[in-house]
């Protein structure tokens, strides 16, 4: 107790009191406190364990690039408005400690409603647990968009505030923590989740998307009906056994009156491929009829005011989750046609907007003047300004989209082996890939590789070697040898026709490469082996 004291009172940045401790976990410590710049306002702040001190980060990895890696993860949380995610104030360094600044939510966690549940006598009633899944999947539809996962919703991380909204906790740290095959937010030897609820392919250590997600709401949902997740630990098999092998188990045999449409929706989220899930988008919608059912026993009436079906029943304005983007003002109208200069001037403002990471601001400058335009070839030219300035930020799926448009077009006017085309085509592998689509992935940079292309461009020739080599590494992480083997040896085909004069390099390289590959490959075959056993 005698830190919490020697530390209550502290100022963080300048400007945030500590007031009391809330808790503390594996990053750090969580305190209540006041906003001194801003009236006192109440905030939450995280402060980071002291990164000198810290013996869980990798050795390789710098001061430098944690913190950036750190307020860059928090830059993009902070840019999602929905109602379900606790809005982040301010972000930084103080006192050579990463901390955030957030919302403070009054309310009760998921998790102490499920443990006060009679779910013996008197279980949660359906509509609630809809309306509480619902919610949930209304903010990880948001959050995807914007190529944030979670990596770890569990009933701890789920809150009930007043009006009955559901909270989501802690994006952003479990992002920046979670392991697969994105460098963003990889960190070697660390593994974010929480064994009652993850997925298979978390479980075994593998790539982890958006479906990862769903399939943890889907414990979280068999746990708030049932009082307890779908599957559960022994002496003989583990959480994670059960979530790789056993099928899922049917919720209508624990509680008869749950319909079958949610039986038949939770099976689907609880499938083992990643793919046969469906998204966070239709659990929304098939999981929206319920949850404007109200009544029911099994909410305790001193917490009406937390009831999540309130949303749906009683809205206290506009649509829940989405504000939407404002339509674009009179101004797209009146305003003067777009000149040269100004675009010129406009494209050396974003340049330096994206590199002193002002990324919000640079795509707003775009899409204005984008909106003034009604030249088809300008707004496309726009479009794939707007789409780099997108992967520049990391926001792969929204660049994808634009990508996609703008390949198209180039495609149908001059054809599909246009250079900018090819490049736009390029880039969209490159989104896919990042976002964890590998079949998607390996469809671009299969268009790429097999595009004709002029052999004295180096820039098209090193789009070309990096789509086979980028093919190499899709085809190894799903298991498919032979397309491996055999892309294989078209890159060396490419090199020996393209880089004659550094083949020799360049060959020994890719030997190594492939070597790397295969090991991998043997390795996880072996592992697989074992876990079947």
């Amino acid at each position: 107790m005698g830190d919490a004291d020697e530390a209550s009172g502290r100022v963080v940045a300048g400007r945030y009191r500590l007031r009391a401790p809330i808790g503390a976990g594996g990053m750090g410590e969580v305190w209540e406190g006041y906003d001194e710049r801003l009236g006192g306002r109440r905030v939450v702040v995280k402060m980071m364990l002291d990164e000198r001190l810290s013996e869980s980060w990798p050795r390789a990895e710098t001061m430098e690039v944690r913190r950036e890696r750190f307020l860059r993860e928090v830059r993009t949380t902070a840019a999602i408005e929905h109602l379900g995610i606790p809005a982040v104030y301010d972000a930084g360094v103080s006192d050579g400690r990463l901390f955030i600044a957030m919302q403070l939510l009054h309310g009760r966690e998921l998790q102490t409603l499920i443990d006060e549940t009679d779910h013996e006598g008197e279980p949660l009633a359906v509509a609630r647990a809809a309306a509480i899944g619902a919610q949930i999947a209304s903010v990880l539809d948001e959050v995807h968009r914007h190529d944030v996962v979670h990596r770890d919703v569990k009933p701890s991380n789920l809150m009930l505030t007043p009006g009955g909204i559901v909270k989501v906790l802690d994006f952003g740290v479990a992002s920046l923590l979670g392991s697969g095959d994105n460098p963003r937010l990889t960190q070697v030897g660390m593994t974010i989740g929480t064994p009652p609820y993850m997925s298979p392919e978390q479980s075994l250590g593998n790539t982890i998307g958006p479906t990862s997600d769903v399939y943890a709401l889907a414990c979280v949902l068999f746990e708030v009906l049932t009082g307890e997740p779908p599957f559960a630990d022994s002496a003989s098999k583990s959480h994670l056994w059960h979530h790789v092998h056993s099928e899922p188990p049917l919720i209508r045999a624990k509680r008869s009156d749950v319909p079958e449409e949610i039986e038949c929706l939770l099976v689907e989220m609880l499938a083992k491929e990643p793919e046969d899930r469906p998204d966070a988008a239709d659990v929304y919608e098939r999981l929206l009829p319920f949850a404007s059912r109200p009544g029911g026993a099994g909410f305790p009436a001193e917490i009406a005011h937390l009831d999540p079906c309130l949303p749906f029943v009683r809205p206290l304005g506009g649509r829940l989750g989405r504000r939407g983007v404002p339509k674009a003002s009179g101004q797209a109208v009146t305003a003067p046609p777009l000149t040269e200069r100004e675009i010129d001037e406009a494209g050396d403002r974003v340049a330096e907007m994206l590199d002193e990471g002002l990324f919000v601001e640079a795509f707003d400058l775009l899409e204005g003047l984008r909106a003034r335009t009604t030249d088809r070839a300008l707004a496309i030219d726009l479009s794939f300004r707007l789409a780099t300035a997108k992967f520049i930020a990391g926001r792969h799926t929204e660049a994808a989209s634009l990508f996609a448009e703008v390949g198209s077009y180039f495609a149908e006017r001059y054809g599909p082996d246009d250079t900018d085309a090819q490049m736009a085509r390029y880039y969209l592998a490159q989104c896919r890939d990042e976002s964890g689509d590998l079949s998607g992935a390996a469809a671009a940079f299969e268009d790429v590789a097999g595009a004709a292309f002029d052999p004295s461009d180096d820039q098209a020739v090193e789009r070309h070697l990096d789509a086979l080599a980028s093919l190499m590494r899709l085809y190894a992480a799903g298991r498919r040898r032979d397309r491996m083997s055999d892309t294989a040896e078209r890159m060396r085909a490419a090199v020996l026709r393209y880089r004659r004069d550094d083949s020799v390099a360049m060959l020994g390289e890719l030997d190594a490469y492939l070597a790397r590959l295969t090991r991998l490959l043997d390795s996880g075959a072996a592992g697989q082996a074992g876990a079947n056993r």
